[in-house]
Parts: C-alpha cells; sequence; structure tokens
C-alpha cells in the first residue's frame, strides 16, 4: 500500500462560512502544492512586502498534497497572485481575521496505491460499519511533529515547571524534521549547554542564539528564558501535550479487555479496533479550566495523566501566562459524511489497484486516522 506518491494524491479542499462583506480585511482562496501553510504566506509576505502579523488563516493544511484554503489580509490588495506551487484568489472583503470556527468542513479526495484485489476488497468492505459507526477520532501523528526521540514532552515539563528541561527539549533534542544545519545548531548545543557563552560564539544568529544571549548573562534564568521562546512555537508545544492526553483519555475509553488491535500515535499505543464504542461520546479538551466533569471523564483524565506522572491539578500554566490549553469538547468518534471509494487499475503500479476515497470531515479531525482505520489491518503485500 502507498499514500501520497504524487501531490495530486491528497486533495484537501477547505469549506467556510465566511462571506465576502465590507471591510477592512481582504478575502483571499489560497491553493497550493507541496508546500505548508507558514511557507505559502511568508512566500506571499514577501511577494506584497506585507508583514506576517496582517495574515490570518483558519487552519494549517498538509505539505504533501494539493491544498485549498482561505485567508485573510488586513488592508491586502484587491487582487490575485501566483507563484511556483501557489495560487491566490481574491475573493471580496470582510470585517474581521479568518479563524478556525469559521471552518464548516474539509472535503477530501485520497488515492490509496499498490494494492492487489484483496486488499481493494477489504477497504471496500469496511466502508459499511464506517459510514454507520465512524472511526475513533484521535489527533494523528501530524500534531506530535515537535516530539523527539525522549519521547517527551515540552507541554510537561512546562507544566511542571521544568524550565530548563523545557529548554533543552526545545533547542537540543534532535528531531526527524531537521535539516543538516539545524541539526548541527542541536549538537553544539547539547555539547555546550550550560557554557553559555562558548555556546553563544559558535551559534548562528538564530531565535536560539537570542535565548542562550540571555543565559549568558543569567546563567540559571531558565525560567525567564523560556518565556523568550517564540509564543507561537511555546503554543505548539501546549496543543501536542493537550492532544496526546486527550488521545490516552479516548483509549482508556475504549477499555482493554475487547480491544483486538492498538496503533501508535505519538508517545502511546491506543485501542484501534473496528466495532467497539467508547463509553462517552464527548472528551472535553483536558486542563485544570475544565470544569464540571462527570465521574466517568474524571477517571479517563486520571488515568490518561499516570502515563506521565501527573496529577489533573498540574496540567496548567503558570508562567509566561501568554499561552493557554485549549478549551472545547471533541467528538470521540467521526461519521465521515459522502464516504465513497471508486477502484481503477494503479497508473504507477503495474499490475495493482489504486482507490480514491471520497469524504467530507468537520475541523480538526484527521483524514490520515480514517485512511489508517481503513488499511491497518490489510493482509498481503
Amino acid at each position: 500500500m502507498k499514500l501520497k506518491c504524487r501531490p495530486e494524491d491528497f486533495r484537501v479542499t477547505e469549506q467556510i462560512s465566511r462571506q465576502s462583506a465590507d471591510g477592512g480585511f481582504s478575502l483571499y482562496r489560497l491553493t497550493k502544492t507541496s508546500i505548508t501553510t507558514p511557507d505559502a504566506i511568508q512566500r506571499i509576505c514577501r511577494q506584497w512586502n506585507l508583514a506576517s502579523r496582517q495574515c490570518a488563516h483558519a487552519g494549517l493544511k498538509d505539505r504533501h498534497a494539493q491544498t485549498v484554503q482561505h485567508l485573510t489580509i488586513a488592508r491586502g490588495p484587491k487582487a490575485d497572485l501566483e507563484t511556483e506551487s501557489l495560487r491566490l484568489e481574491f475573493i471580496g472583503r470582510t470585517g474581521r481575521p479568518l479563524e478556525a470556527a469559521d471552518i464548516v468542513a474539509n472535503s477530501f479526495e485520497i488515492v490509496v496505491r499498490a494494492l492487489n484485489a484483496a486488499q481493494t476488497a477489504q477497504i471496500q468492505a469496511a466502508l459499511p460499519a464506517v459510514r454507520e459507526l465512524g472511526y475513533p477520532n484521535y489527533f494523528d501523528e501530524q500534531r506530535f511533529g515537535s516530539l523527539g526521540p525522549s519521547a517527551e514532552f515540552v507541554g510537561k515539563a512546562w507544566c511542571l515547571k521544568d524550565y530548563e528541561r523545557a529548554l533543552w527539549l526545545t533547542f537540543a533534542e534532535h528531531n526527524v524534521h531537521d535539516d543538516a544545519e539545524e541539526r548541527h545548531q542541536k549538537r553544539l548545543t547539547r555539547e555546550l549547554w550550560g557554557d553559555w557563552s562558548k555556546l553563544k560564539a559558535q551559534l548562528q544568529r538564530s531565535h536560539r542564539r537570542s535565548v542562550v544571549t540571555y543565559l549568558v548573562d543569567h546563567p540559571e534564568g531558565f525560567r525567564k528564558a523560556f518565556a523568550l521562546v517564540n509564543p507561537d512555537l511555546r503554543g505548539i508545544f501546549l496543543s501536542a501535550f493537550q492532544s496526546a492526553v486527550w488521545n490516552r483519555m479516548l483509549g482508556v475509553a475504549f477499555g482493554s479487555e475487547q480491544t483486538l488491535s492498538t496503533i501508535r500515535i505519538g508517545d502511546a499505543d491506543l485501542p484501534f479496533a473496528r466495532g467497539i464504542a467508547p463509553t462517552v461520546t464527548r472528551i472535553p479538551l483536558p486542563s485544570v479550566r475544565v470544569r464540571g466533569l462527570s465521574a466517568e471523564l474524571k477517571r479517563l483524565y486520571a488515568t490518561a495523566l499516570r502515563a506521565y506522572d501527573m496529577e489533573p491539578e498540574e496540567m496548567k500554566i503558570s508562567f509566561p501566562r501568554d499561552r493557554w490549553f485549549s478549551r472545547a469538547r471533541r467528538d470521540t468518534m467521526i461519521i465521515p459524511q459522502s464516504l465513497g471509494a471508486v477502484s481503477t487499475d494503479d497508473d504507477l503500479y503495474r499490475g495493482r489497484q489504486k482507490l480514491t476515497l471520497c469524504f467530507d470531515l468537520p475541523r480538526g479531525c484527521y483524514a490520515t486516522m480514517l485512511i489508517r482505520f481503513l488499511t491497518e489491518s490489510l493482509q498481503g503485500d
């Protein structure tokens, strides 16, 4: 089985509720191929000489894909833009920046390749049950790109006020997504950790070097140094940890006695069997900010946090108070809408079949999780 052999094998189209009207923000449709949403926005800002803070988008879309999404630009030009890998189309004006709540759904068209006839039949046979019962709404691997080989979350260290460890995980632990230069900078940071003057002298001018510069004058000032880390990056760390705890809560809700299989996501092996329903239909994103939990939800929360040697009251941020854990309730199972599949001969893998899956998902749900649910137990090569 092969996924994302070509960018056009993974298509995502964002559906939004926002309509054009009068206002100080320009609304655009962004079509991109094989680049991330932040990279696309950075290119647009360079081309039009804009500050990044002028731009707002509702969600991040996959890099290895063809995607359509929307963004607003404060006082943006009434014009279109086309460069390598992206096209920006002016839709009209609107009164406020775009936000996540504006997304109604995401429409997907995904091609699964290199299947034999039996595998194609297995996937198609699983579709009716998914249409009726859905699939587990876990946060998928994309949410945990910041997690390194230690499987330690920066967000956990932050909650426990271990600011030195949080800094080390941020700037020193290597990551599979690092390029060669970033790997070199992290190696220097690991080797010279604590010798701040020497480390500063060898680091390139960067965000990491700015934080180290503070530590040169305040060698034990890890608390304040961590506050100097980019707030958006710290927000990603919080989201990753909160999502990992939520995943574990859902895993506990499925129970263990009837579990037929598991799947590895982030730092956890989680129940992933068909025909099993969780004990609850919705689970709030965990933190001390959540109030009014039922006895069952309290059990799920406490059990999930035991994996991190934490108590529920410790899942909070004391400093710096510029980022918070999100507050929302998330469905435990998701039923994809308009789910269909068409099989044809594979034009890339001779003698094999490809299956094109089309479906719609609510905001925040992972299409890759549905694909994994349909293909995890495939038999044959």
